[in-house]
Order: C-alpha cells, then sequence, then structure tokens
C-alpha cells in the first residue's frame, strides 16, 4: 500500500545536488487500504492537498542530504 520514489531534491546537496536523487516520495494508496469510512474521512482531513482525488496520500521529502534521512522523515510525517 505505500510505494517509494526518489528523486533529485532541490534543497542542499553540495556538489551531488543535481546527480543524486536523495527526495523521497512515499504514496499510501488509502483507497485500497479497506478503511472505514469515518477513518477515510479523518485521513482526508488530515492530509488536505496531500491527498489526490483517487485516496492517495502523496508526501514528499527533500529536507535532508541523504535519502535515508529523507526517508524516516516521510514515514515520520506519514
Amino acid at each position: 500500500l505505500v510505494e517509494e520514489d526518489f528523486l533529485r531534491a532541490s534543497g542542499p546537496g553540495g556538489q551531488n545536488v543535481n546527480k543524486l536523487e536523495t527526495a523521497v516520495q512515499l504514496r499510501y494508496r488509502a483507497a485500497e487500504a479497506a478503511l472505514p469510512e469515518r477513518v477515510m474521512r479523518r485521513l482526508a482531513t488530515l492530509a488536505g492537498r496531500r491527498m489526490t482525488k483517487e485516496g492517495v496520500v502523496v508526501i514528499t521529502a527533500q529536507r535532508h542530504r541523504t535519502r535515508e534521512r529523507n526517508r524516516e522523515d516521510a514515514l515520520e510525517r506519514l
């Protein structure tokens, strides 16, 4: 239910900023999770613009210079 993609971060990165894909984008397919209706409504409220019409919550993390730190950040926020 959670997909993970890596992309180039626009933030800090030094010499590798345009070469390495350190940003992480998580996609949580909430619509496929069989959540109760009230939980889905609450999730939609909390996610706001981060939830697509299809019920996918998208979180992008690019605060840190490494993939691992950005992955941790994205998972914490999810």
